[in-house]
């Protein structure tokens, strides 16, 4: 599926609203219906199908009419279970997924994708995580990055003042000023 920007080409800017958008004289593509029947046709067939029950219907007796709707009952049940089944198995799904750091709807939506076999969407969905993830641990590094001190406070630091700190001093010169640092150690 296209996104706007792919179909707008040249023409898209961001932040655009429903009026910049309408105003635009564009033709979208067509979705492709290929799979997918008419309404006339389903509802023609829907019709044929209900008419055929009622003749069957008509046609049975008591005990077979009894038989026919304990059968339907009984494939209505089955549904029904599998449906359940299905539910809960994604659930689980989902809050195995919540566990591990997934939002609410990618942890749905994985679960889903997963349930169905679809595994495209399950690595799409893992690459989505994976960046969030990424995001915000450079966040998180970020925010806990101390801020820097204002105006100039290096000092002249000499050859031999260097070689008596600590290793752990030697390395903060080195954090804090890296060009210092390989100043003082060439």
């Amino acid at each position: 599926m296209a996104n706007l920007k792919e179909i707008l080409g040249e023409g898209y800017k961001e932040g655009m609203t429903i009026e910049d958008l309408m105003a635009l004289d564009i033709e979208l593509p067509k979705p492709d219906m290929s799979g997918f029947i008419s309404k006339e046709h389903f509802d023609r067939v829907a019709s044929e199908a209900a008419n055929y029950k009622k003749q069957l219907r008509a046609s049975m007796s008591e005990s077979e009419a009894k038989a026919a709707a304990d059968a339907e009952k009984f494939a209505d049940l089955e549904n029904e279970v599998k449906q359940l089944r299905a539910d809960k198995a994604i659930a689980e799904s989902t809050k195995k997924l919540m566990a591990i750091g997934y939002d609410d709807k990618l942890a749905s939506e994985a679960a889903t994708a997963l349930y169905k076999g679809d595994a495209e969407a399950v690595i799409t969905a893992q690459a989505k995580f994976v960046d969030a993830q990424k995001k915000s641990a450079v966040a998180d590094y970020v925010k806990g990055t101390p801020a820097p001190p204002a105006g100039n406070t290096e000092k002249s630091l000499t050859k031999t003042e260097f070689r008596k700190m600590s290793l752990d001093e030697q390395m903060k010169v080195y954090m804090d000023t890296p060009d210092l640092y390989k100043e003082l150690t060439t």
